[in-house]
């Protein structure tokens, strides 16, 4: 009689440390491996309690005056938590990555190209987010020692991002987060103070005011955490309910991604100055600055380098630690690149750009899961295709569109949303539509579909 295990895989120390590393990223997560919603709450929040959204409300406070900064902040906050709410249902219901969730939509082989735009665009975030820790650091404006700062810093990151959720983000969250929030609340409170008052801020004129238009700035916001909404599967997948889809991304950007707006509106308005590094010394905080944007690093870089390694694994066929390593040599080279070029103007040049290639993801994504696939996935070789063509001609052609409006028109808003993906795709399947709409209106209330019954995770 054949042993209980000759059918399993030996557990093997080997084995062990690969699925460590590669932390499910090829397959649904187990239902034993969820997490508690406030430790997926405290790793959402380390994507947004950052020094990127403080320097991005300090460019609103440098532009415009400050109930424009405070409504320009709170809409993009809301229309990026409604992708983020979409994609993370994804994530939560099924288990899976955000890469998971592309091969399903894309096709085996079509989902590198969105996937390669998700690894390297995260890993770019990596970069400039580096750069900015970098140049607060003492000495960090000095050429050499700013290099040295972003190989250093880079390589943290890295290895932490190795280790995983468990073992990486959570903890990282749980330290760094608390921190981030007071040290930066001490410094809001010492620019008030250093401006006069609330009242001061409140109707204080704008450094740089007409430089810029709401529209344009609005368009970067939304471009700013598009691509964070876009990997949400990545940890809502380790969350027990739907519920925890919601309350985590409610922290993660209407707390975390517009509290720290509205720290930098306060700070860009208060102090007047476009460095991040200058303004906390204007206002007597420097050290406290330093210190603080220096661990906000950890749970910010380490959660989109993480981001990038999932997506870089589908998109190259590499280990995800391998793909961690080219995404963190990568993240260094962009990162002294931004603290030589000027860190706030190659961001938002870096932002502008991110709203031609990344909306159109999760825009097809979301049209397919819910409308095409009835809320559910078949992820096994036979139901996976290898390349889906009407997901890929949709990208291609709204890229085109895109840039078309972006360049030839002048639009600053319609190219930064996920809509055009989502019409596209529809158009291009409506055979494929008709069907879903058929069957589901086929189905009797309670019961499931005969043609593709619920995963456990959708259930």
């Amino acid at each position: 009689m054949d042993s209980p295990r000759t059918d399993r895989t030996p557990t093997t120390r080997a084995r062990r440390a690969a699925e460590a590393t590669e932390d499910f990223a090829s397959d649904r997560l187990p239902p034993d491996e969820r997490r508690s919603t406030l430790s997926i709450t405290l790793v959402r929040m380390g994507f947004t309690v950052s020094a990127t959204d403080l320097l991005y409300g300090m460019s609103l406070g440098l532009f415009f005056p400050f109930w424009t900064g405070v409504l320009i902040a709170v809409g993009s906050s809301l229309v990026v938590s409604v992708v983020s709410i979409l994609c993370g249902l994804i994530g939560q219901r099924e288990r899976i990555t955000t890469a998971l969730g592309l091969q399903a939509a894309f096709g085996r082989g079509g989902s590198r190209l969105p996937s390669l735009v998700i690894a390297l665009l995260s890993a770019g975030f990596v970069g400039y987010s580096t750069g900015i820790t970098a140049g607060v650091l003492p000495g960090g404006k000095d050429p050499w020692l700013g290099l040295v700062y972003c190989v250093v810093l880079s390589a943290m990151y890295t290895a932490l991002s190795i280790v995983g959720f468990g073992k990486g983000l959570t903890w990282v969250g749980r330290i760094s987060v608390p921190l981030m929030l007071v040290t930066v609340v001490i410094a809001v409170i010492a620019a008030i103070d250093h401006a006069g008052g609330i009242g001061e801020i409140v109707g204080a004129e704008p450094a740089r005011a007409g430089e810029a238009t709401a529209l344009a700035l609005f368009a970067l916001g939304v471009n700013k955490w598009m691509t964070g909404a876009t990997v949400t599967p990545d940890i809502t997948r380790f969350g027990k309910s739907r519920s925890t889809v919601y309350t985590t991304t409610v922290a993660e950007f209407m707390v975390g991604n517009f509290g720290f707006n509205m720290l930098g509106i306060l700070l860009g308005l208060g102090v007047r100055e476009a460095d991040m590094g200058e303004a906390f010394g204007i206002v007597g905080v420097g050290a406290l600055a330093t210190f603080a944007i220096f661990v906000q690093g950890f749970p910010h870089e380490v959660n989109n380098m993480y981001a990038a390694s999932l997506a870089g694994r589908t998109a190259i066929d590499l280990p995800r630690i391998a793909v961690n390593v080219i995404a963190g040599v990568l993240a260094c080279g962009l990162a002294y690149y931004g603290l030589s070029a000027g860190i706030l103007d190659a961001f938002l040049t870096y932002l502008g750009y991110l709203g031609y290639a990344i909306p159109l993801i999760p825009g097809i994504l979301v049209a397919d899961y819910f409308l095409l696939r009835r809320g559910r996935y078949d992820l096994s070789a036979a139901a996976v295709a290898a390349v889906n063509w009407r997901a890929v001609s949709a990208y291609f052609a709204g890229l085109g569109i895109n840039l078309v409006l972006g360049f030839g028109f002048d639009d600053k808003l319609w190219h930064t949303l996920p809509l055009t993906g989502a019409i596209l795709y529809l158009l291009f399947s409506l055979p494929q539509w008709r069907a879903a709409r058929q069957a589901r209106a086929a189905a009797e209330p309670g019961t499931q579909s005969p043609q593709a019954p619920l995963s456990e995770g959708a259930r």
